[in-house]
Order: C-alpha cells, then sequence, then structure tokens
C-alpha cells in the first residue's frame, strides 16, 4: 500500500498495489446496483480479489463495514451520502482508504472529491491513477457524517422524503417536503460552540464539514473545507416570507456570509438542543433527535480521490472562496 496521506487534505502518491477490494453496495439506491458490479468486474486488474457484499436496511454498512474490512486494501461505498457515511464509520480506526462509486439521489460527498458519476468512469479511478487524501470526519454519537449535520428545515424534510421518489427523481423527491417543513414552526436552540454559547429562534442549524449543497458548484458560506480540522455552524433566523426570499436569494448568488439572518460559528466540539426536540440528519439520513452533541475528528479519514482531478478540486476550493467573498 502506498504511504498515507499527511494532514490538511494533501495529496498522496496513487492507491496500489490492489490484493483484496472490499465493495460494500446498497441495493436500494437510485443507480442499478448490478450494473456497477459490472463495471467493478471488468476493471478490476488480473490477481485481485474483489469481495462485494450488499446492505439489507438502514444502518447495515456500518455492520458490514466493521466485520468484513479487515484485511482489505480498499473500501468501496456503492449508494448515497448515507452509504458512504456508514461505510466510513464502520471505518473508524482503521487505516483503510475509503474509495466511492456514487450510485444515491444526490452524492454531494462523491461529487465534493470529484468522482465521476458513471460506474464505468468510477471504477477506472479506482484501479488508477488516482490520489489519497485525508479529510476530516464529524461525529455524533457513535455515528460519523463527512460532509453536514442538522436540526430543523433539512432533517424534517430528510424524514419526510419518499424513498421510492428518491430513487425515481433523485433530489427533486425532497422539493415537497422541503415545502411542508418550510412551514413548520422554528424552535428555540441552544447552542454551545466550545466556549461559545448562543440561544437563538431558528428554522435550522447547520453543522458543516463540507461546503456546499445539492451541487458542490453551490458553497454555502467561504472557507468552509472538509481538511481544517474545524466544524462550521451555520445559524438561519429567517422566519417570514420576505427574509426567507432574501435569504435564498444570498444563498444562490453565494453571498450567505453578507446575509444578516446568517450566524456562524466556528468549533471543535458542537453541543444542540431544541425546544420543541427536533431529528437529526447526517448526510441525508436521520439519526436521532436533539439534544445532540458533535465533534470533530481531523484528517481521520483517508479517501481515494481521482487523480486527473486533483488540481480541479483545489482549484474549485479557490475559486469557490474568491467567489463567496466578492
Amino acid at each position: 500500500m502506498a504511504e498515507p496521506p499527511s494532514s490538511n487534505g494533501v495529496l498522496a502518491p496513487e492507491l496500489g498495489p490492489l490484493r483484496r477490494v472490499l465493495v460494500v453496495a446498497n441495493p436500494a439506491t437510485r443507480r442499478n446496483v448490478d450494473a456497477v458490479m459490472v463495471a467493478l468486474r471488468e476493471a478490476a486488474p488480473a490477481g485481485v480479489s474483489l469481495e462485494i457484499l450488499l446492505t439489507d436496511g438502514p444502518g447495515a454498512a456500518v455492520a458490514i463495514t466493521e466485520r468484513a474490512a479487515d484485511g482489505a486494501d480498499v473500501v468501496v461505498a456503492v449508494g448515497g451520502d448515507g452509504t458512504v457515511a456508514d461505510v466510513a464509520t464502520g471505518l473508524r480506526g482503521r487505516p483503510i482508504p475509503l474509495a466511492i462509486v456514487p450510485a444515491g439521489s444526490t452524492n454531494i460527498i462523491a461529487r465534493e472529491l470529484g468522482w465521476p458519476a458513471d460506474p464505468a468512469a468510477a471504477a477506472a479511478v479506482l484501479f488508477g491513477p488516482n490520489r489519497l487524501r485525508s479529510m476530516d470526519v464529524g461525529r455524533c454519537g457513535d455515528r460519523v457524517f463527512l460532509h453536514m449535520a442538522g436540526a430543523g428545515i433539512d432533517s424534517r424534510l430528510f424524514a419526510a422524503a419518499n424513498p421510492i421518489w428518491k430513487r425515481r427523481v433523485g433530489w427533486l423527491a425532497y422539493l415537497p417536503p422541503a415545502g411542508a417543513s418550510l412551514r413548520q414552526p422554528a424552535a428555540r436552540f441552544t447552542i454551545i460552540a466550545d466556549a461559545a454559547t448562543l440561544e437563538i429562534v431558528s428554522p435550522l442549524v447547520l453543522v458543516a464539514n463540507g461546503g456546499s449543497i445539492i451541487d458542490p458548484r453551490l458553497t454555502l458560506y467561504p472557507d468552509l473545507r472538509s481538511d481544517d480540522g474545524w466544524l462550521d455552524v451555520l445559524v438561519f433566523t429567517a422566519t417570514r416570507p420576505l427574509p426567507i426570499a432574501r435569504t435564498l436569494a444570498r444563498l444562490v448568488s453565494r453571498g450567505l456570509h453578507l446575509s444578516p439572518f446568517v450566524h456562524h460559528l466556528r468549533a471543535k466540539r458542537v453541543e444542540m438542543s431544541a425546544d420543541p426536540p427536533l431529528p437529526i440528519q447526517l448526510d441525508g439520513d436521520v439519526a436521532g433527535f436533539t439534544p445532540a452533541a458533535f465533534a470533530v475528528s481531523p484528517g481521520a479519514l483517508t479517501v481515494v480521490v481521482p487523480a486527473a482531478g486533483s488540481d480541479r478540486l483545489e482549484s474549485d476550493r479557490t475559486t469557490g472562496t474568491a467567489a463567496a467573498g466578492a
């Protein structure tokens, strides 16, 4: 195996040589998992053992990874953001790289890392050329999240989203529950971010490790990174139609940091309670209710990324930061 990447997301030499590849696949995802398996088998070099295990329900990827990852050179998550986060949860404490074949409704984690949507192209990345980089891991209880946690509008809509429509139309399935969630009353939050305490009425609180929503180009806030050792807390305060519209306009123009309806905190540890209690979402999957505590493990996960997209990933970060500050 290649040496692990250094901290702060610095790219390291490519993955390899490979002997045993563990694939953890969610058959209930939007993409045809059988086609993904065919692409992986056709791309695998001679002498590579490809072990494919299918999940059979929510959270199953955690148990499968914990049980089967030892001895693997790389673990491949086939599914959406929730499956990727579950595999990362199962990899805790193991210095085994994580690769992704995106197959879910949004795939924002894979897309931020530069993974192609086409299964054959993703399989080609897995078996090289590629690079390794480290990324931070957010923790909430015994689960991890790689991109975003939240309570309020987002967790309510994820709880209400129809899994059948998610497989059929992707992120568009979230629009009807989003409308219903927007009509729900705001909650009174108490947020403790390291030494700072904030008590505030808010319809949505996000705890971010990644920097975008829906699409990597739609960045939330300047300098939100998954390799800086911090969690970023975004507290939204708009509750009436006009302030909500103004906040959405700021979001679309990548000027959310200029909005008077958004508070930003940065911390290593975040505690959150809400009245009334709210569901908590971790990378799109509901995982309990408030109160909840979040922490960051800097550089705790090694991920595989496309070699051809390495420079583009850093360029996108720089461009997004510059645009947000414009």
